[in-house]
């Protein structure tokens, strides 16, 4: 629960940092990695709710973990439905990126700082074959890899002027996201059907 307390505080700031530089700048990735930090915190808190509800209640352990798992899922699906549409008007408009120094420095230290917490993430959520909390170091990860689009699109942008480079990567991204949010969905729906509370091998996919 202690890494999911760290993911609400650290996703919550950046995410709030680059939402509003992005804002002013109008950088695509930079939106979306803010947007992405500020749906992993938001996750996050999901994910205590439930080892919260698991500590008092062990006997509803299952049907909290499957609320958290579609509440995780349904965040990744609307984090892809955004980042899909954003980067097709960007391509339309031929919008090139900007960023001021501080979102810079935010999307360094996330790119250091986000990896090694989806590893623990991904880690526990195998130990306690947690489809919810997969799902959530899918989200940090994808944080993460928006953070380094956000910076190789600026540097691509300003050194070469391609500035389609942003949306493109931004499309990619929104198309694993999607995959990652139907299949936490579809894992509670199968949790539902068989009665099982656990599903091991999906954790390890």
């Amino acid at each position: 629960m202690r890494i999911s307390a760290l993911s609400v505080v650290w996703s919550g700031a950046v995410g709030g940092i680059a939402v509003a530089s992005a804002a002013s700048t109008g950088s695509l990735a930079m939106l979306g990695f803010g947007v992405d930090a500020v749906v992993d915190a938001a996750a996050s808190v999901a994910l205590i709710w439930r080892f919260i509800g698991e500590a008092r209640q062990p006997s509803r352990a299952a049907q909290v973990e499957r609320i958290a798992e579609v509440v995780v899922g349904c965040a990744l699906i609307v984090l892809s439905a955004y980042l899909t549409v954003a980067s097709i008007r960007s391509l339309i408009e031929a919008h090139s990126p900007v960023a001021s120094d501080l979102a810079i420095a935010v999307l360094v230290a996330s790119v250091v700082v986000l990896p090694p917490i989806a590893l623990i993430k991904r880690r526990i959520a195998r130990e306690l074959k947690s489809g919810a909390l997969r799902a959530d170091s899918v989200l940090t990860t994808v944080a993460a890899v928006l953070g380094v689009v956000s910076l190789a699109g600026l540097a691509l942008a300003a050194a070469f002027g391609w500035w389609w480079a942003d949306a493109v990567a931004a499309l990619v991204v929104a198309a694993v996201v999607a995959r990652e949010g139907l299949q936490s969905i579809a894992l509670a729906r199968r949790r539902v059907l068989t009665g099982s509370p656990h599903d091991g091998p999906t954790i390890d996919a």
